[in-house]
């Protein structure tokens, strides 16, 4: 499992966590859903739209911490992925089937976070299911899993394949805590939701990714 949930320092720098292929297929044929998210001083917020069943997709995510508040932004669409520096005004925009060691190493890839893989690996543990809950008037199934690699622990509230609440423990102690405070389904959603701002600069690695895939590019660099 990529360590979304059992390494939460991930979270609060917004690693972007998504499969290779980038989008992923929903339930449900649009969505918004808006978490809180706490650990220690922190106040985290991460909201997920998606449309087309997930064939485009935003995260949207604001940390702030001793004060200070940070905002990134990552579009999804059937061809690309879009990282979005709102400080700084400047996008970086990647072919979608960039690999994660490839984004990381052409700067990074700040804001998104996919919970769909999370779900989909613990709701697959059969043996961890623990009974039923509601958050938000929805019917949970809960589940009580413990990663089989690091130890760490999770706690999960999954109404259909929809995170909707969960808690942590990492394998050093550290509590953690998200839950959904507002979601909608089945919804109209704005195109101006998956749109990059016009007025950011915006750097286009499609060019340099085919020249790492032609001629490679050194692992220390």
């Amino acid at each position: 499992m990529k360590k979304l949930a059992l390494s939460i320092a991930c979270f609060i720098m917004a690693t972007i966590v998504f499969g290779q292929t980038g989008a992923r297929t929903y339930f449900s044929k649009s969505g918004k859903f808006a978490y809180r998210y706490e650990m220690g001083e922190s106040e985290t917020s991460y909201i997920l739209i998606f449309d087309d069943f997930g064939k485009k997709q935003a995260f949207e995510l604001v940390s702030n911490v001793d004060g200070y508040a940070q905002k990134t932004r990552t579009i999804i669409t059937a061809e690309n992925i879009f990282i979005i520096n709102y400080e700084d005004k400047q996008v970086i925009k990647f072919p979608v089937d960039t690999d994660d060691k490839s984004m990381e190493m052409f700067g990074g890839a700040d804001g998104g976070i996919d919970l769909s893989e999370l779900v989909a690996e613990v709701s697959g543990v059969e043996s961890a299911k623990a009974g039923t809950g509601v958050v938000l008037g929805k019917t949970c199934d809960i589940y009580e899993y413990t990663d089989p690699t690091s130890g760490s622990k999770g706690k999960y509230w999954i109404y259909k394949e929809y995170l909707f609440k969960a808690e942590f423990l990492d394998d050093e102690g550290q509590h953690a805590f998200m839950e959904v405070v507002d979601f909608k389904l089945d919804v109209a959603i704005d195109a101006k939701e998956f749109a990059v701002p016009s007025d950011f600069e915006v750097t286009d690695m499609s060019q340099m990714m085919q020249m790492q895939q032609m001629y490679g590019i050194p692992a220390d660099e």
